[in-house]
C-alpha cells in the first residue's frame, strides 16, 4: 500500500469512529489522529519518499514514549494501542 493511501485509510477509519464508534472509541481515535498527524509531519520534512514501514515504527515510537511518560493509564493503553494494531493492518 503506498504511503498516503495508507494515511487515508486510517484517517478513514478514525473518522468513521466519530460516527458509530463509543465514547471511548472516540477517545482513543482522537488521541491517535494526534500521534498519527505528528508522526507523519515529522517524517514527511526529514523524507521525500515515506513509507509505511517507517512511519508505523514511528507512530509506535511515538506511543511508546506517551505512554512511558504517563500520559495514559492501563485501560487507556489497551484502548489506544489496539485500535494502532487495527487501523495501521
Amino acid at each position: 500500500m503506498a504511503y498516503q493511501q495508507f494515511l487515508d485509510n486510517i484517517q478513514t477509519q478514525l473518522d468513521d469512529l466519530v460516527v458509530t464508534g463509543s465514547d471511548d472509541d472516540l477517545f482513543a481515535s482522537g488521541y491517535l489522529q494526534g500521534h498519527v498527524s505528528l508522526s507523519a509531519g515529522q517524517y514527511e520534512l526529514e523524507e521525500t519518499e515515506p513509507q509505511v514501514a517507517e512511519l508505523k515504527v514511528r507512530v509506535k515510537a511515538s506511543l511508546n514514549k506517551a505512554i512511558e511518560a504517563g500520559e495514559l493509564n492501563p485501560q487507556d493503553q489497551a484502548l489506544v494501542v489496539g485500535l494502532w494494531e487495527r487501523v495501521s493492518q
